[in-house]
C-alpha cells in the first residue's frame, strides 16, 4: 500500500497518483532529458530537486516536498 502524502489515503501499490486527491505517489525527476527520468528512478519523498540534474521533482512541483528556497522574505527574521 502507498500512503498519499497529501490526504493520507491508502492506495494500491500499482497506483502512480492518489485516487482521492490526485497527488503523485512516486517522486521522480521532472526533466525528461535526465537519466533519472529516463530510467524511472524513484527519488526519496523529501527530495525537492533531482540529485543528477538539479530539476524540481514531481513532489516539489505538487507542493509535497519543500526546500529552504520556499521561505518567503516575510518569514525571515531580518
Amino acid at each position: 500500500m502507498k500512503i498519499c502524502l497529501r490526504c493520507q489515503h491508502e492506495n494500491d501499490d500499482q497506483n502512480n497518483y492518489c485516487i482521492k486527491c490526485g497527488a503523485p505517489l512516486r517522486n521522480i525527476c521532472t526533466n525528461r532529458r535526465c537519466s533519472n527520468w529516463e530510467q524511472d528512478v524513484l527519488l526519496p519523498d523529501e527530495a525537492a530537486f533531482c540529485p543528477l540534474c538539479g530539476s524540481e521533482t514531481l513532489f516539489k512541483t505538487f507542493g509535497l516536498a519543500s526546500s529552504y528556497l520556499d521561505i518567503s522574505d516575510e518569514d525571515l527574521p531580518f
